[in-house]
């Protein structure tokens, strides 16, 4: 069934885009991956200050990314109760307020389990509040441009930059910060973001209508209790099975309980007048085929998967290791600005298939550094696998929200937020799943290496394949749709 697109919402043909609105779609996604890199950065200065191991900096870092899942999900309540831009607004501005306080005050907490519950609570506080602003910036930059292809192209493109670019001032920015002053330093960059964020917010450019039926919807409190169960079967197995083994019987009973209560929590949402989150986007043609490819998608090109990776195989040091990264998400920006000029010249077609390109060889390049550990390799083969994930992130989002009628804008950014997220968090605990069932059963790491390599290769292949598919019978198309062809 398709869904026809609302009339054009706010911007017209030609019209000049408001600085403000340009620093939000910039600092909209850039707010949670500042804060992740921030914490990724400082995690060994962390440890050393509160006494944590390895197991405890994991669930930290997982608090965080827990909180910003929750965020997903709890969004229509919140919107009912202060309008989606007001609560971008409240959560930029406790984001800020949290991280002042975790910077004047945390130096001064002493090592315990006090403390490192502290820790954890923050971060999942921290992790709700950096996750809002990313759907909301996307609903936003959408209802914008709705009538203006040119607009839309290039304010996609920033978004989609801007995740990498805050994860890039994080690890660049704030890895000299905290080398100088402390763990505490590498925060002064997810707190630049949020108060740039909230500035932005506030200018009148950016005022947001909440039109979207999600700001009236009443998701029960099942619903929601459900999704916090699965949501906290999903981070227990996930880390349980990395610290323990994917083997063990008891993450294997925790895997079972996180696919049956997701199915449960789906079945529910499907039953619901008004779930969590509306279901009515995926009757737009096209929308289901590149929500399921970019959440596919993000399974086998999960940099962080890929640096532990590295970490436990080769001789390599932090500092390699981090540069590895950096490089990785500046060549993802460039593939940003690049599929901004491609899809301004109506050529969305050859930013796709650029970018699987450079997805597959970047991919098939990591079977080489068994035979060779050179810090440029593993630098180039990262730069060519993140220059494909920037060609294709923003026509996919593009595609995905190009027909949506202003209504489902939020929901459905929220959907596709929501596959960059969740997909990520999935290729981190499959792969290494991958990696350890492998390892065991061979006995030998080397194995266990090339068995993830291979699943990842033929993972962004089939990705490949199912986009071609999607083309031909699932509605997807590269074209620009009839109210941008001016």
């Amino acid at each position: 069934m398709t869904v026809e697109p609302d009339q054009p919402a706010v911007a017209v043909e030609g019209r000049r885009t408001p600085r403000s609105l340009w620093m939000l779609v910039t600092t909209g996604p850039a707010l949670r991956t500042s804060m992740i890199g921030g914490v990724l950065v400082a995690e060994e200065a962390i440890g050393k200050a509160f006494d944590l191991n390895p197991g405890q900096l994991a669930i930290l870092l997982e608090c965080l990314v827990f909180g910003g899942l929750l965020a997903i999900f709890v969004l229509p309540p919140l919107i009912r109760a202060i309008g989606s831009r007001g609560l971008s607004i409240v959560s930029a501005c406790l984001a800020a307020v949290l991280l002042i306080v975790a910077m004047v005050f945390g130096p001064t907490l002493q090592s315990g389990a006090g403390a490192t519950i502290l820790l954890f609570l923050s971060a999942m506080l921290l992790g709700i509040f950096v996750a809002i602003p990313a759907p909301v910036s996307q609903s936003m930059l959408n209802d914008a441009t709705t009538s203006d292809r040119k607009q839309r192209s290039a304010l996609q493109s920033v978004w989609s930059a801007g995740q990498p670019i805050g994860f890039i001032a994080a690890a660049f920015v704030g890895g000299i910060l905290v080398e100088t002053y402390g763990w505490w330093a590498a925060l002064a960059i997810p707190l630049t973001v949020s108060i740039i964020l909230a500035l932005s917010l506030i200018h009148p450019a950016t005022d947001h209508p909440d039109r979207d039926e999600m700001a009236e919807s009443r998701p029960p409190a099942s619903e929601i209790l459900l999704i916090v169960v699965a949501l906290v079967a999903f981070e227990v197995w996930s880390t349980w099975g990395s610290l323990a083994s994917w083997l063990d019987p008891a993450v294997l009973a925790m895997m079972l309980v996180t696919i049956v209560v997701t199915l449960v929590t789906i079945g529910h949402a499907r039953r619901t007048e008004h779930p969590a989150i509306s279901m009515k986007p995926f009757a737009v043609t096209g929308f289901a085929a590149a929500f399921t490819i970019l959440l596919v998608y993000q399974l086998p090109t999960t940099a962080e998967f890929e640096v532990l990776l590295l970490t436990g195989l080769k001789d390599t040091s932090d500092i390699a290791i981090g540069n590895r990264t950096s490089f990785g998400n500046a060549a993802q920006v460039a593939g940003t600005a690049v599929a901004a000029a491609l899809l301004l010249r109506r050529q969305a077609w050859l930013a796709v298939t650029a970018g699987f390109a450079c997805s597959i060889l970047g991919l098939a390049s990591y079977f080489l550094y068994f035979w060779s550990d050179g810090v440029l390799l593993i630098t180039l083969t990262r730069a060519v696998a993140g220059f494909g994930a920037g060609l294709l992130m923003p026509v996919l989002f593009i595609v995905a929200l190009r027909q949506m009628p202003a209504s489902l804008h939020f929901a459905a950014s929220t959907w596709l937020v929501l596959a960059t997220i969740g997909g990520t968090e999935l290729g981190l605990a499959v792969y290494d799943m991958v990696l350890d069932v492998a390892s065991q059963i061979t006995d030998s790491r080397t194995t266990g290496y090339v068995a993830v390599e291979t699943a990842q290769l033929l993972t962004i292949v089939a990705t490949a394949l199912l986009t071609v598919w999607s083309m031909r019978f699932a509605g997807l198309s590269f074209a620009p749709p009839p109210s941008f062809d001016k």
